[in-house]
């Protein structure tokens, strides 16, 4: 299934649940519509690349990111702690932390928004990672360090390629240090095409995540870790407690505002919320724009964080992680969640 496939299976898991439904008949029938689930969710990339169960598909999987062969090969990896504490700032949390038995690190994100922060977000994730793997009592033995970040948007038009290996240069282009290396992926960019010559591993596993994603599975060698991937992936393979769980993640806390008004008073609440954040206290239309105004002005945020957050809300990220990006509150966030349809 694709994004908006498996984030409409989560709202309907979420307000069966909260109405006392059969959750199980719920997701049986998704599961009848449904063979695979969305690669590309933070939560379910987790745990298919990101737990000692399936550590022979993220070796398989980074060694072609990362272009790594022969006895560079990542070998084995260790799966550590995704957060990292903040002695100044703010915690910091990426989807998969991993070491090899080099015990280099290796970080994967995977980015839905596009916004002006997002290559500092990066700058600033390398740094703490590189803080985060120093060896205890000698402070500047530094250990390589892999950032992979996913992207699901096209960040950089002008680059001819999809994917970048970017390292610390100088004005003649040659490195300064190499072991600190970010790996982006603009996977759009790759699956609109001119990339149809690219029969690298890499390409091969981005062919591979998609066609799972458009429900048509692309052939693969019978035993490969592509198969292994494709066998994961389905949405059988999912519990219902890890579903449940993750649609109580993305809607709760009155989540009801988005089940309850998206067909009830649409056009004035929408109307009046845009009132209520752009023009304040203009005169509106009743109820609904009323209501709209009050919670706009009750966002308490700049426009530019609440256009953040509606596009982050659209990509379906997680409450937490929109909070952390723009500084609005979860219940601003909530409010803002109810106008989108």
């Amino acid at each position: 299934m694709n994004k908006e496939q498996y984030a409409g299976m989560l709202k309907d898991i979420c307000a069966t649940h909260k109405q006392g439904g059969d959750v199980s008949a719920c997701i049986a029938e998704y599961r009848k519509r449904y063979k695979y689930v969305y690669i590309y969710n933070d939560a379910v990339i987790k745990m298919l690349l990101g737990i000692p169960e399936n550590e022979s598909i993220a070796v398989d999987f980074f060694n072609a990111a990362l272009h790594l062969y022969g006895s560079n090969c990542i070998e084995h990896l260790t799966f550590v702690n995704k957060e990292l504490p903040g002695t100044f700032t703010k915690s910091t949390v990426s989807d998969i932390v991993a070491e090899d038995q080099r015990t280099d690190r290796i970080v994967l994100e995977v980015q839905h928004i596009e916004d002006e922060s997002f290559n500092s977000r990066l700058v600033y994730y390398t740094s703490k990672h590189t803080v985060a793997s120093l060896s205890r009592g000698r402070p500047y033995n530094l250990k390589n360090l892999n950032l992979i970040s996913l992207q699901m948007f096209v960040g950089f038009p002008e680059w001819e390629n999809y994917l970048h290996t970017i390292r610390l240069k100088n004005q003649d282009n040659e490195e300064f240090y190499k072991k600190q290396t970010i790996t982006l992926v603009e996977v759009p960019k790759f699956l609109k095409g001119g990339f149809e010559s690219d029969n690298s591993r890499f390409a091969q596993w981005l062919r591979v995540f998609d066609g799972l994603n458009n429900e048509r599975p692309v052939p693969v060698p019978e035993g490969s870790q592509f198969a292994l991937l494709q066998k994961k992936a389905e949405l059988s393979k999912f519990t219902e407690e890890f579903l449940v769980s993750e649609a109580m993640k993305m809607s709760d806390r009155e989540y009801e505002l988005y089940v309850e008004k998206k067909h009830a008073r649409a056009e004035g609440l929408e109307e009046g919320r845009a009132e209520g954040r752009e023009e304040g206290r203009a005169e509106g239309r009743a109820e609904g724009r009323e209501e709209g105004r009050a919670e706009g002005r009750a966002e308490g945020a700049d426009a530019k964080a609440r256009e953040m957050a509606k596009k982050m809300l659209i990509k379906d990220k997680p409450i937490e992680e929109i909070v952390e990006f723009t500084g609005l509150t979860e219940s601003d966030i909530l409010t803002i969640k109810a106008t989108l349809s």
